[in-house]
């Protein structure tokens, strides 16, 4: 079958793709980590330990949903993305229910890691997806969908996670996303189909099982070379530090929304909401955006396209990241009106999509073949940082404030 006419064929299982990424173990309303977050008072005084250990646990799930990518990409590029699918939703299913029941610290530490491993899946493979369903032409309207099934997850999990802690406890929090991960298990083992195009082998067939296992051997780590190339370091570097900052700000917003304006843990998870309008409409607007900009400069160059071309759209986006924490930080150090810190999270989280989507789909088109790992290199780089700035977060705030720190 040519690629032409499989792109064609896959393409009619776009609706059940986006459906599946959008509930997939790293995106609402399940999100691994985000749900809990307003909750992590009330699970450090179960477990009898301090708040810094506590949020360990979101500094070590940012640490593996960083690093695993780096094994289900490649996998997915050997294996298919189907199954990387079916199997992580699986025993994300099974970790959670685990992480639900605990009763000691180490088994929950334990159950979170494992979690995270099993969740980082669909972002690792989704952008892989994008490119296996796509011409470049509409890749990044494309990409900004696929998009939002992670970004949601941060807007509407702490929302949801807030009100459950708060009238039936945090293992609930655990024990919802049980239910709806053996639901999206189901989906994708009944509905979801095959999307990589992979070419007819001139190989014969294996004849052996140590032919089979042979031929199905790829390194996890390949990924990590791409990190050498210059056009992957100048492209994710600044979008690491950025989405770093971002993690500290979340980590510490129970802390500064509590402290400033007694707000419940219910009301603290509506206020993620305003990084859910920021997210949303900076991806959807990111990926049209860059799209028009890659026609435009190939109808401008008679038919010629760049890949670069895309990149044109961070000028717009970048001075609403800065302008959004310099809003943020400062009216909540001096206590403005709640709503003035929030305007600052949705202005900054606009940004920081806008150029996460916009740089991804230049890294996918730059990197075609390797879409997957790609795409997951660029994770494991914001994840590393997030890692760093969110334990640093709890620390750093007591010694400067909200302004300084932000």
């Amino acid at each position: 079958m040519k690629e032409e006419s499989y792109r064609s064929s896959a393409s009619e299982t776009v609706t059940t793709f986006t459906a599946e990424i959008e509930k997939q173990p790293s995106a609402p309303p399940i999100d691994p980590n985000n749900p809990k977050i307003p909750a992590l008072q009330d699970i450090r005084e179960y477990f009898g330990t301090n708040l810094t250990t506590i949020n360990a646990t979101v500094s070590l799930f940012v640490m593996v949903t960083g690093v695993a990518p780096l094994f289900w990409a490649p996998l997915s590029e050997r294996i298919g993305r189907r199954w990387v699918y079916i199997v992580s939703s699986a025993l994300f299913t099974v970790f959670t229910i685990i992480c639900g029941v605990a009763t000691n610290l180490g088994l929950f530490f334990a159950m979170r890691l494992l979690q995270g491993i099993c969740a980082s899946a669909g972002q690792a493979v989704g952008g892989g997806s994008v490119a296996d369903l796509f011409e470049a032409r509409e890749r990044g309207k494309a990409m900004s969908i696929f998009m939002l099934g992670v970004i949601l997850g941060p807007a509407v999990a702490p929302l949801i996670g807030g009100y459950v802690d708060q009238y039936l406890g945090w293992r609930w929090i655990f024990y919802i996303k049980t239910i709806l991960g053996g639901v999206i298990f189901l989906l994708n083992f009944v509905f979801l189909r095959e999307t990589l195009y992979t070419p007819s082998s001139d190989l014969p067939a294996p004849t052996t099982f140590r032919e089979r296992l042979a031929r199905l051997k790829f390194n996890p780590l390949r990924s990590l070379a791409l990190l050498l190339r210059p056009v992957v370091i100048l492209t994710n570097l600044p979008m690491a530090v950025t989405f770093g900052w971002f993690y500290l700000l979340i980590t510490v917003l129970p802390l500064s929304f509590v402290g400033k304006y007694g707000f419940s843990t219910g009301s603290i998870g509506l206020c993620y909401l305003a990084s859910g309008i920021g997210n949303c409409s900076g991806s959807i607007v990111g990926g049209l955006v860059s799209d028009r900009m890659y026609t435009w400069q190939a109808n401008k160059n008679g038919g010629i396209s760049r890949k670069e071309d895309r990149l044109l759209a961070v000028y717009i986006a970048a001075p609403f990241i800065v302008v959004g924490y310099l809003i943020y930080g400062w009216t909540l150090y001096y206590g403005v009106f709640w709503f003035a810190p929030l305007v600052g999270f949705t202005t900054l989280t606009f940004g920081m999509m806008f150029v996460t989507t916009v740089v991804t789909t230049y890294l996918v088109d730059c990197y075609l073949p390797m879409s997957a790992s790609v795409v997951s290199v660029a994770n494991f780089a914001r994840n590393m940082m997030a890692m760093m700035f969110s334990l640093l977060a709890v620390t750093v705030r007591g010694s400067l404030g909200d302004g300084w720190t932000l």
